[in-house]
């Protein structure tokens, strides 16, 4: 079932942001103009952003305080002892009531069997650091590839050699290849939803500048159970994933389908760019203006219009999934009654204490390149399909946790079925975007080219936190700053602090729906009540 939307004249008067000018240089290196094909962006993409993310052991151990092995290229990490309780922080209420920076004393588990309106597991104390030796999430690739090697220079004075056997090297088969019989990719959200016995509908929503994002509704629980008063939710996923991140497991394991059963009516976005929202109304995903996208337009137009349609809703986002509705609701403060609650889980606003390698390596890569900066808009070839199920088959484990960091609770066999659906297209400016976060001197969520600063004061919905202890992207001390504005600006209603969580766990830990999920209902439950 497809339905078309589109926005109405009065829905239209939203103005276009004018284009940002990239900051540039007077000095004539920087200046000359540059005129590639597209087959050696593709291929000069490939070569700085691929290669060398891989690459640069010192560069990255410089970077995350990450202990490096000279021996096997392996790495250590700090990160915060184990314990199994849950803490539970109170926010600031708008009704009055207040426990900002207040912490539950009483200690317990998670609940495993909680209720539709979910039981919270409160623990107080803070952990104490630790190191944890993650080097068998890295000791799969290739040492060879961890090396100082400068690729930009060699490139742009005409040596592509460096390039080439660095390419080889990738070329090579990783334990983790998928088995044969194993489809390589599923685009079909139908596939993994319909045969667990609940109807999806997909439809389309046309955004006021034009893209066409494939949004898809589990109206009812399985095999159509349920009230028929259902509230909406909608889940947003995050950077380089799309919606079927939250159907990947079983029935009993996915939000998406727990929500359903729980008697919520479901709703999927993808945004922009991703493998279900490639359309426009005028432009192919080959030209370089579909492209033309960061989150600033993510959070202007993507989510709004999703909203104008299903109206009230609550918002469950992941990652950047938080970041676009924390955008919006700063930036249009009066969207706020349009939303319910916003959970966000394993939030990545700030990123200043951020230690994932790859990404790290890309961002300091990225913003001392003359070449990337020179290019124009296009998909990220790092996070494609074709990059990552062809020169990297097999390396999903150690790409995501390079990426994302490692888990404690992911199995390979996991990886492997989430290899199928991982990654989803993001845009290059989607990518630089978060380079220009990271170069921040203080924490500042900031619009695309060095914008002005989004604050986070402003938001006015109610917002939950769920946040991993030893999430390496969405780092303890950048929830903490994110925290400290929404609880100034009267937003926070409380954080949960899962010890055991990193970054990924959230949506594919199948042991999430006792860990996590149930602070998740709750949150939905007392909202809509």
């Amino acid at each position: 079932m497809t339905i078309r939307l589109r926005r109405s004249n009065a829905e239209s008067t939203r103005p276009h942001p004018p284009a940002a000018k990239r900051p540039g240089s007077s000095d004539p290196k920087y200046t000359r103009p540059w005129k590639l094909p597209s087959d050696l962006r593709a291929l000069l993409l490939l070569a700085v952003l691929a290669l060398d993310s891989f690459g640069a052991t010192s560069l990255q151990a410089a970077a995350m305080n990450i202990a490096a092995s000279p021996s096997n290229s392996t790495f250590a990490a700090l990160v915060p002892a184990l314990n199994n309780t849950v803490r539970v922080e109170g926010g600031h209420r708008r009704n009055g009531s207040s426990s900002a920076g207040s912490t539950d004393s009483t200690s317990a588990t998670t609940a495993a069997a909680a209720d539709a309106a979910g039981t919270s597991a409160a623990a107080g104390g803070v952990n104490n650091s630790a190191t944890i030796d993650v080097s068998s999430f890295y000791q799969s690739a290739d040492p060879g590839l961890y090396q100082s090697t400068d690729y930009v220079g060699p490139l742009v004075a005409g040596d592509v050699s460096p390039l080439f056997q660095s390419l080889l090297q990738l070329a090579q088969p990783s334990y983790n290849a998928p088995e044969p019989g194993i489809p390589l990719k599923v685009f079909d959200m139908a596939g993994l939803v319909e045969p667990k016995g609940y109807r999806l509908e997909r439809h389309v929503v046309v955004t006021g500048d034009g893209y066409k994002l494939g949004t898809f509704r589990i109206p009812y629980g399985r095999a159509g159970r349920g009230p028929a008063r259902r509230p909406p939710v909608l889940l947003i996923h995050g950077i380089t994933l799309s919606s079927t991140c939250w159907v990947l497991n079983s029935p009993s394991e996915s939000l998406a389908f727990i929500l359903a059963d729980k008697g919520f009516d479901v709703w999927m976005m993808n945004t922009r760019g991703n493998t279900f929202s490639r359309d426009h109304v005028l432009y192919r995903d080959k030209q370089s203006a579909f492209w033309r996208f960061s989150m600033d337009e993510m959070a202007q137009y993507d989510l709004p219009d999703n909203l104008n349609y299903i109206k009230r809703v609550g918002i469950i986002g992941h990652s950047q999934g938080c970041t676009i509705p924390l955008m919006m609701l700063a930036d249009f403060p009066d969207t706020a009654n349009s939303v319910a609650v916003l959970v966000s889980l394993a939030p990545s606003v700030y990123v200043q204490y951020m230690q994932a390698p790859l990404l790290i390596a890309i961002a300091l890569q990225t913003n001392r390149s003359v070449v990337i900066n020179k290019l124009h808009p296009q998909e990220y070839l790092f996070f494609s399909l074709p990059v990552q199920h062809t020169i990297l088959n097999g390396a999903c484990q150690t790409t995501v946790s390079s990426a994302f960091g490692p888990s404690l609770h992911i199995t390979r066999n996991q990886y492997r079925r989430y290899w199928k659906v991982w990654p989803s297209s993001v845009s290059l400016w989607n990518v630089l975007h978060w380079t220009q976060i990271y170069s921040e001197a203080r924490p500042k969520l900031i619009r695309f080219n060095y914008g002005p600063e989004y604050i986070l004061e402003n938001v006015r919905a109610p917002v939950v936190i769920l946040a991993g202890d030893i999430d390496i992207l969405a780092a303890k001390r950048d929830v903490a700053e994110q925290a400290r504005r929404l609880r100034d600006g009267g937003s926070l209603r409380r954080v949960v602090h899962i010890p055991d969580y990193g970054h990924m766990d959230f949506i594919w830990d199948t042991r999430a729906a006792e860990k996590a999920y149930p602070f998740v209902v709750e949150a939905l439950a007392e909202s809509f009540a």
